[in-house]
């Protein structure tokens, strides 16, 4: 893969999830929000070696958690960690699901930006009611529970939605990428 081209979609990508989320934003259905950085993630998990994926997925999510209205906390700091372990463990999730996929496929990067999103809601959530109850990391009410985790799964379907534009946009990109497939299985 080359980085500089996944460098520059990375930061295209949370600049769209800070700076145009509020247009996107579902204001009667829940606040519902989507993720183009999650949909980025799964077409780069989908198509990835896996080891440059977690690498992927870790920078991508550092770099949601140090953008502004992504990863910020009370009084301006950014709380690092939300992003950074959740986008992994959606790579994680996608390079698992990822061997019975049609790879080059519009909705397949569609139900796989479902898993990311889920799956780092999921972790978020779990921060959330960690920096609730211990008491060393400030006890600020953030909301948790049942209706926290239906918001992200509303999130994640939404995501999904928007990972089919998106997704046909990156698989028009797709030399562009130059993805290591390994060695050939041609004879001679």
């Amino acid at each position: 893969m080359r980085w500089i081209v996944f460098v520059i979609a990375a930061f295209v990508a949370v600049a769209l999830d800070s700076g145009f989320s509020s247009i996107f934003t579902l204001r009667g259905a829940w606040f519902l929000t989507p993720s183009f950085a999650a949909c980025l993630l799964a077409f780069v998990a989908l198509l990835g070696p896996p080891v440059v994926v977690i690498w992927a997925a870790w920078f991508l999510g550092l770099l949601a958690d140090l953008s502004p209205g992504l990863g910020e906390a009370g009084g301006g700091l950014h709380v690092i960690g939300p992003h950074a372990l959740g986008y992994p463990l959606g790579a994680w999730l996608v390079l698992n699901f990822r061997t019975w996929m049609f790879r080059r496929r519009v909705t397949t990067v569609a139900l796989l930006t479902f898993v990311c999103v889920l799956a780092a809601g999921m972790v978020q959530v779990v921060i959330g009611i960690l920096r609730f109850w211990l008491p060393w990391a400030g006890g600020e009410l953030v909301p948790f529970g049942m209706g926290e985790i239906l918001h992200e799964s509303g999130n994640a379907a939404y995501s999904a939605i928007l990972a089919i534009p998106v997704g046909w946009l990156l698989l028009q990109t797709l030399p562009l990428w130059r993805f290591d497939y390994g060695t050939s299985r041609r004879s001679g």
